[in-house]
């Protein structure tokens, strides 16, 4: 599991929102960068490895709980590096 997590309570929907929206975009150029720089294989790699810590549960156990936010997760990043994501 990932070693630490953030304390969010106070913050308001639209800002959780804006964070997480955030995030997957800086996955997204993470991704876009490690195949211009590394190859596609490489891309795939990262992708296959993030999604099975995240199956898995160590990047989050919580995340295996519910199984709803489970699979919008998984889902998001299962279309990361999709050329139709931009």
């Amino acid at each position: 599991m990932a070693d630490e997590t953030e304390n969010v309570s106070g913050t308001g929907m639209e800002q959780i929102k804006i964070v997480l929206n955030s995030i997957y975009l800086c996955l997204s150029f993470a991704m876009k960068h490690i195949a211009e720089n590394e190859g596609e294989a490489s891309a795939a790699t990262f992708k296959a490895k993030m999604l099975e810590a995240l199956k898995n549960g160590d990047i989050d156990m919580a995340l295996l709980e519910e199984s709803r936010t489970y699979e919008f997760v998984v889902s998001k990043i299962e279309a990361l590096g999709n050329t139709s994501d931009g």
